[in-house]
């Protein structure tokens, strides 16, 4: 499939793969990031903070937080496990969609990091959670259908040996196979930087916050287009020896974390870096949430000083702000303006056939799709050609977004040659009129008969 979000020439019959949407290739990525903070469960914490850093989104995990945030989007994350009493299961969703819905949430999280044992205790298996996933999606949706439903963010790592960890890739491409995409609205994932600079280059055996492509590569090759990848964690972690806390790399509390450990200056470049990269090549990319504002204010009895959860905050432990706070505070915001988007995603818009043919041939074919914040918008489709072209049709010529347009022409009346045509959608978003065309081809050879 190919990317077609305007009208474009090509000198064949064979649309050129390439997308306007791609600031590598010199477009400009409209706004689609939400900025996003993780506020520490049972904490005292000022939420004028959440203003000064510009966010508007914060993630929280304890209900009693929600009222201290009016002015915020909230995303809520319910932690599920795996059951044997699925009716009980959905008594427990439902009443806390409930609950949740009733103090406005935003969208809720269905879960953590499934593809560890430590999220998922008898070993991380993505079919179980994408039946776990369904099912809840089904209650929160029958309680309150404007809650967008993510799903639970994936670690990024590599498959272990026990295979208590799966890797996120092995993991969602389980998932995707196994129809999760219809279970969730927007999918999450924790592309953390490790100790890598956020540009690097991603692989199958590297962990760099670039590997979130490796999962929208999965979505593509599959056909899924509609779907954002909401970034729900990430962050890099700053050296506590800049704090005067010597953490020892065999130390329980830091053992496994000790070689994420960056400056602070460098915590800091890394993660406005992170916002810029998403901001200009991801144009698939929802709401970014930094991990962490606060855990550094745990006392020691709650979260242990060398505790890697403590460095990733953009606090100190005496409440100061560290270089990275200042630096998210500072950096350009270009917020959502949370509106599904009109994008079109094409085969090859071209037939090639003879002139006798007295049939309808089919030109090809193309998916409107809602590339933006999850929703969904109704779009009228309309092929124009010129007057000496071939009698055009397309079906449907109204069309819900995620749904698939064909186009069929009759040219038993054309003399041969080349006939160009474009097909037009156009919908209402959010108040605004919006269209999007791509163009077709039509090409009637001296050959009899039809060549299809």
């Amino acid at each position: 499939m190919v990317l077609i979000v305007s009208v474009f020439a090509v000198a064949s019959l064979t649309l050129v793969p390439r997308s306007p949407l791609n600031a590598q290739s010199g477009g400009v990525v409209p706004p689609h990031l939400g900025y996003g903070i993780h506020i520490g469960p049972y904490t005292d914490v000022n939420p004028g903070l959440a203003d000064e850093l510009r966010v508007d989104w914060v993630k929280l995990y304890e209900v009693g937080q929600i009222a201290s945030f009016p002015g915020k989007r909230i995303l809520f994350r319910m932690d599920l496990h795996w059951t044997d009493n699925w009716e009980s299961f959905r008594n427990d969703v439902r009443q806390r969609a409930a609950e949740l819905s009733r103090l406005g949430v935003d969208a809720i999280e269905v879960h953590n990091e499934p593809n560890l044992s430590m999220e998922w205790s008898h070993g991380p298996n993505a079919w179980e959670y994408t039946q776990l996933l369904r099912v809840a999606y089904t209650v929160i949706k029958s309680i309150d259908a404007n809650i967008i439903v993510v799903s639970g963010g994936l670690a990024p790592t590599i498959t272990t040996i026990d295979r208590g960890a799966i890797s996120d890739l092995e993991f969602a491409a389980e998932m995707l196979d196994n129809g999760a995409a219809q279970w969730f609205d927007a999918f999450g994932y924790h592309p953390y930087g490790y100790n890598a600079a956020p540009e690097t280059d991603p692989s199958v055996d590297t962990l760099v916050f670039r590997r979130a492509e490796l999962v929208r590569e999965l979505f593509e090759e599959r056909g899924i287009y509609d779907k954002q990848i909401w970034l729900t964690e990430f962050g890099w972690l700053r050296d506590p020896g800049e704090d005067g806390v010597q953490c020892s790399d065999s130390d329980p509390d830091f053992a496994g974390f000790a070689w994420l450990r960056v400056s602070g200056q460098t915590q800091a470049d890394y993660t406005v870096r992170a916002y810029d990269w998403a901001d200009r090549y991801w144009p698939w990319a929802g709401p970014m949430f930094l991990w962490n504002l606060n855990w550094s204010l745990y006392p020691p009895e709650v979260n242990a000083m060398c505790s890697h959860m403590r460095w990733f905050s953009l606090l100190r432990s005496d409440g100061s702000a560290a270089p990275v706070f200042h630096a998210v505070a500072a950096m350009p915001h270009r917020y959502s303006d949370y509106l599904p988007r009109l994008t079109l995603y094409a085969e090859n818009m071209a037939v090639e056939t003879g002139v006798t043919c007295d049939q309808s041939v089919r030109v090809g074919e193309f998916d409107v799709v809602n590339s933006g914040y999850p929703g969904r918008f109704t779009a009228a489709v309309q092929a124009v050609g010129p007057p000496d072209g071939p009698e055009l049709e397309v079906t449907p010529d109204v069309i819900e977004s995620g749904q698939t347009v064909q186009v069929y022409a009759q040219t038993g009346h054309l003399a041969p040659g080349l006939y160009v045509f474009y097909v037009n959608v156009t919908a209402t978003i959010g108040g605004q009129r919006v269209a999007q065309a791509l163009q077709g081809y039509v090409r009637v050879t001296e050959t009899r008969g039809c060549l299809q």
